[in-house]
């Protein structure tokens, strides 16, 4: 089992945008997700909205536009990446067939004022940045991507999104 976390830095809130997302494409290798963790990086003021991300896993992959790629650390040195798994945040979808929602959270995009520590800022602190966190118990799967699937927080906001956020998402491949 080898560790890595893929990351989406800076990624533009946008309504109806996969924010970040892993495809896998290989017929053996499975992805098994860990951990999904967001951080509100504004360093300028901006006047955010509170946006809806869901956690999606598709059976099927759906056709992605205008794509941005994230970057992929290994955890160890020694690690083969994935061989054909993609790493990427979007425009837009189309297609595909959503499996369902893993989890829903409600994200504050203006820039965090840790000094004033009011309730939206407080999504940057531990554990309250956790989208979702696999419990470690054998009764207790992890999200698994197989050939052909993918995973995708995903921004459902419909309105004036403002402001950006940086996505880490740590899984396996077994």
């Amino acid at each position: 089992m080898e560790t890595f976390t893929a990351q989406f830095q800076g990624v533009t809130f946008v309504n109806n945008k996969p924010m970040a997302a892993i495809i896998n494409a290989h017929a053996t290798e499975v992805l098994k997700i860990r951990k999904v963790v967001c951080t509100n990086p504004q360093t300028v003021a901006a006047t955010g909205v509170v946006n809806q991300l869901d956690l999606r896993m598709y059976t099927t992959t759906p056709t992605f536009t205008t794509t941005v790629a994230g970057t992929l650390v290994e955890h160890d040195s020694t690690n083969t990446p994935p061989t054909t798994a993609t790493y990427q945040s979007a425009a837009s979808i189309s297609g595909g067939v959503l499996a369902g929602s893993i989890a829903r959270v409600f994200w504050s995009s203006d820039e965090p004022a840790v000094s004033v520590a009011t309730a939206d800022e407080l999504q940057n602190y531990v554990p309250l940045n956790t989208i979702y966190e696999w419990q470690p118990h054998s009764d207790v799967q992890p999200l698994t991507i197989r050939n052909g699937q993918c995973l995708i927080l995903f921004n459902v906001t419909v309105g004036t999104p403002a402001g950006n956020m940086d996505v880490y998402i740590t899984f396996t491949k077994e």
